[in-house]
């Protein structure tokens, strides 16, 4: 037998790393891409878990709510906590008051044309799956590094993948067999979904590790800057709405974005969805009489390609069709990172089926790859089921997603040790199924919907629990169908 070539060898060596570092990133990289997707439309996410707050078509905003906005943030002052106004927007038209949990952006809502309080039940949701996506909820520091430290992994993965299949991408691009043979289907969707997702895979995963160092270690103006360390006057606030005009002309922008208050002064944004380049500059007024104190810009060399990375990533400027492109090839390339999870199991399953390492490693493939998807819905229908006025139901939302997840993986990690991977699939998909066909029949019954947006909105989130339910349901057949 002679021996492989250099070029060979060095294709073998390249397959190794594709592999072990595929799978070890991918189990982290899975919950980053999905919860990410997610993100896309993660204020739609809030409003569908508000659906008492109405959304209206317009988003111009008064005088009167803004006065109505700023005596709701003397007040808050006034008991220590630190907020600020979130301006309404195309995609979510209402006036906030926000304030930092811990974890979460969160407050009332308010008309954005009367100042009326819009009630609406408290949530943390489509934030939930922000701040997830970037810090797997373990704090801006650790999850950042953690996300990072994921993101230059997936960039290993994906340069040394595209090395082993150079020489058959075309192939690749148009042959998938979903119905061949398991290993085959798989293997399938993996290049498909690599070879034609493969610039978005490498524009986000790029933008996403770029930024997260940039996001914890350079000075920036950000709405949690706004702290209690320091007394702010609780005294009158100058009327905001002639300086949200000031700051449009002086900034030359369309819309604004939010409103930050310094025991000094009054910080008023430009709007992220403004530009390609998501800059956060800034107007800075005087905090008694509010005449125009300066203007804070990013607009240096060294700023641009950062700037570009967070537009590009965040995808704030983008229409609502782009905005469903975005959605679709995140969801895309989360198929690609499962099909190679998958697919690492399979190839080994034979030789290493038999060893606790590997049983292991199914159980948190399980956990991952349907385990979090469950979670996400329990978090919805726990928006659903726990009382409007329950006390902390917010965090009670978010505790019903963990305990959820940690009953997944007791569960899958338990089964793959005892050597009946296939049952705990199948129980956990069966158990996706039932929870996807289940939300829109809960939220027809439980909730209203005002007006023909929340409608819309209400229906598209139906649609795609429909769509997960009946692949859930697809593959938990299968996998009878081949234990029988």
């Amino acid at each position: 037998m002679t021996k492989p070539g250099i070029r060979e060898t060095f294709r073998l060596h390249m397959g190794w790393l594709h592999s072990w570092v595929g799978f070890i990133a991918g189990l982290v990289l899975a919950c980053i891409f999905l919860t990410g997707t997610l993100t896309v439309f993660d204020q739609e996410i809030t409003q569908w878990m508000q659906p008492e707050v109405p959304l209206s078509p317009s988003h111009h905003i008064t005088p009167e709510a803004l006065q109505t906005a700023a005596d709701t943030v003397l007040h808050n002052q006034k008991q220590g906590r630190a907020v600020f106004i979130n301006l309404p927007s195309a995609r979510d038209p209402v006036l906030r008051v926000l304030h930092y949990n811990g974890t979460a952006f969160t407050g009332p809502a308010y008309d954005p044309a009367t100042g009326l309080l819009l009630k609406g039940r408290d949530t943390e949701g489509g934030q939930f799956f922000y701040n997830f996506h970037y810090t797997l909820h373990s704090g801006r520091i650790v999850g950042g590094i953690l996300t990072g430290l994921a993101g230059l992994f997936l960039l290993v993965a994906l340069l040394s993948g595209l090395i082993i299949h150079l020489r058959s991408i075309w192939p690749d691009m148009v042959l998938f067999r979903p119905f061949g043979p398991r290993p085959r289907a798989w293997l399938d969707a993996h290049l498909l979904t690599g070879v034609l997702f493969l610039p978005f895979l490498l524009v986000i995963t790029y933008t996403g590790t770029i930024i997260q160092p940039y996001s914890l270690f350079a000075q920036k103006p950000r709405p949690a800057a706004a702290t209690p360390a320091r007394h702010i006057e609780t005294t009158a606030l100058p009327p905001l709405f002639p300086l949200i005009e000031e700051t449009k002309k002086r900034l030359n922008t369309q819309e604004c974005g939010f409103i930050l208050f310094t025991p000094e002064d009054i910080r008023i944004s430009r709007s992220d969805y403004s530009s390609l380049f998501l800059t956060r500059d800034q107007a800075i007024f005087d905090r008694n009489d509010g005449h125009f104190l300066r203007i804070i810009t990013h607009d240096s060399t060294a700023d641009r390609p950062f700037q570009l990375a967070r537009g590009l990533h965040h995808a704030r400027f983008s229409t609502s069709v782009l905005s469903w492109l975005y959605f679709l090839s995140g969801l895309s390339c989360t198929i690609l990172i499962i099909s190679g999870l998958v697919l690492f199991l399979i190839k080994r399953r034979r030789i290493s089926g038999h060893m606790t390492v590997y049983k292991l490693a199914e159980g948190f493939c399980i956990l991952t790859v349907v385990g979090l998807p469950i979670s996400a819905l329990a978090f919805l229908w726990a928006n659903r089921l726990i009382p409007v006025s329950f006390p902390g139901r917010a965090e009670a939302e978010v505790s019903v997603f963990f305990a959820t997840w940690t009953l997944s993986a007791t569960q899958a990690i338990c089964f793959s040790l005892a050597r009946r991977p296939f049952a705990a699939w199948t129980m956990q998909l069966i158990t996706l199924a039932a929870l996807s066909v289940g939300l829109p029949i809960a939220d027809a019954l439980m909730v209203p919907h005002p007006t023909p947006r929340n409608i819309a909105l209400s229906c598209t989130v139906d649609i795609w629990c429909l769509i997960t339910a009946t692949a859930a349901a697809v593959a938990a057949m299968r996998l009878i169908k081949k234990t029988s």
